[in-house]
């Protein structure tokens, strides 16, 4: 908010609804990498990108299938 009588009325921290990240996307996005990278290592340059790829995609899709289950409708 650009006033403070603003902030009440438009932050998200009041408004029913809005989501709240943890600033830490990009660990949360590279960290299941963590379990395949020795494997993907030893690979060749496009086996390693199909095989990174893969889980990559593998991970979106749990997560907008996951959508649904954990948000709410809003009022």
């Amino acid at each position: 908010a650009h006033k403070l009588l603003c902030f009440p009325r438009f932050s998200l921290n009041f408004i029913t609804g809005a989501g709240h990240i943890d600033r830490e996307i990009l660990e949360t996005l590279w960290a299941p990498f963590n379990k395949i990278s020795p494997t993907a290592r030893s690979m060749t340059l496009p086996h390693r990108k199909e095989v990174l790829d893969d889980h990559m995609r593998d991970s979106n899709w749990k997560k907008l299938v996951g959508i649904g289950k954990s948000s709410r409708p809003l009022k």
